[in-house]
């Protein structure tokens, strides 16, 4: 497990519809020119800051299983992803607090399959919260909760993800103790209930995805999840330089599992200079003539028609997001992914440099899929933040 210091901005508003497509934090950027980002020496005197922690970026998941319990009031609650104090920057009150995440989670039982315990869709709820205990699930005292999200996952859907947008989890900070003192924790608490689950928590939702047949295998995978935290300080939309691409017309994508480019983003006009920020967000429709597996990973190259990215050096993290997905059917289609990353430049960079996001897909099973990623409909955006935010 790696942890790493960023120093970037996020706004955004409580707004947890994550296919509504307004949004405070985008609303509130201006176009990028290159040299967007405030005059310094306004910056030096309104002493604006900006910070970001993103926590493990390898493993993240703390646990592998939810027990479904048959009530909500019922279900056990697990802190499935957590920030410590050490990985967040200073928190002040008045500050401005944004919580991305990403989490993928699975059903026990695939379609076709019949045991004990596949016979219902579980609720699934997953919830941000500030805190002054690690172990915190009920934000009890004096702590906060920053967003809440709920599915029902299917059989047929199979794999859900949680995306929490920069529009879904921002909070401005009060007088909460753990503010004044420096010793706040975030934890993405998550927690599932059906009421035909089997007493005594046999039944359960994996936190990730399975790992072969998992009634057979019981095995989990994961490295499927990020949780990160930005603070704001002083910023405003002035600082904000954006850019977004979209693409033109349909494209069709194998199910053979071979990753296809879906799009690629140029991050800016010129050269990435060391100690700049960015954010970058994406948005894929997706239609399929049957079920089919759909996934996606985003990642910062030179080529822009790069299919795949170890990680370009020069910037922190390499890997900025994960790979992960779902199952889309005709009775959900068109489907929506959404991805969410961070990044710093540690070393200046020569340009161009590409943000890609490719997609897999395959047909669980027997049979055939035609699947179209709507490109028209989809895009990747990005907010670049000047160096001196971080000074």
């Amino acid at each position: 497990m790696r942890l790493s210091w960023l120093l970037v901005v996020l706004v955004a508003a409580c707004d947890v519809d994550s296919d509504v497509d307004t949004d405070s934090y985008w609303d509130e950027t201006s176009e990028d020119t290159e040299d967007s980002g405030g005059d310094p020496a306004e910056t030096a005197m309104a002493a604006q800051r900006v910070g970001i922690a993103v926590g493990a970026t390898t493993d993240a998941e703390l646990v592998e299983r939810l027990p479904v319990a048959r009530s909500e009031s019922g279900a056990t609650r697990r802190v499935v992803l957590r920030l410590r104090p050490d990985d967040l920057p200073t928190l002040w009150s008045g500050d401005r607090l944004i919580v991305p995440a990403e989490v993928e989670v699975t059903t026990r039982c695939d379609i076709g399959q019949t045991a004990p315990g596949c016979n219902y869709n579980p609720n699934i709820r997953a919830q941000l919260l500030l805190t002054g205990n690690a172990d915190d699930t009920n934000a009890n005292g004096s702590s906060r909760v920053i967003a809440t999200q709920q599915q029902s996952c299917t059989k047929a859907d199979h794999h859900c993800v949680f995306v929490f947008r920069p529009g879904d989890s921002a909070i401005t900070l009060g007088n909460t103790p753990c503010v004044a003192t420096n010793s706040c924790f975030i934890n993405l608490v998550m927690w599932t209930w059906h009421s035909d689950a089997r007493a005594g928590d046999q039944d359960h939702v994996l936190v990730g995805s399975n790992d072969g047949n998992y009634l057979v295998t019981g095995r989990v995978e994961g490295d499927q999840a990020r949780l990160m935290a930005v603070r704001e300080r002083g910023i405003t939309a002035d600082d904000r330089a954006s850019r977004e691409t979209r693409g033109g017309g349909d494209k069709q994508i194998n199910t053979n599992a071979n990753a296809e480019l879906i799009l690629s983003h140029r991050l800016k006009l010129g050269d990435l200079v060391a100690g700049e920020q960015f954010v970058v967000e994406a948005k894929l429709v997706t239609a399929v003539s049957s079920r089919a597996r759909f996934s996606t990973q985003m990642f910062v190259t030179k080529d822009p028609n790069a299919t795949s990215g170890d990680g370009l050096e020069r910037i922190a993290p390499d890997a900025i997001s994960e790979h992960n997905g779902f199952n889309c059917t005709s009775g959900t289609s068109p489907c929506t992914t959404r991805k969410v990353a961070v990044f710093r430049v540690t070393e200046d960079i020569a340009g161009p440099v590409f943000v890609n996001i490719y997609a897999k897909s395959e047909v669980p099973g027997p049979g055939t899929a035609r699947v179209v990623v709507k490109r028209g409909d989809s895009y990747v955006r990005s907010v670049r933040y000047a160096s001196r935010f971080g000074l």
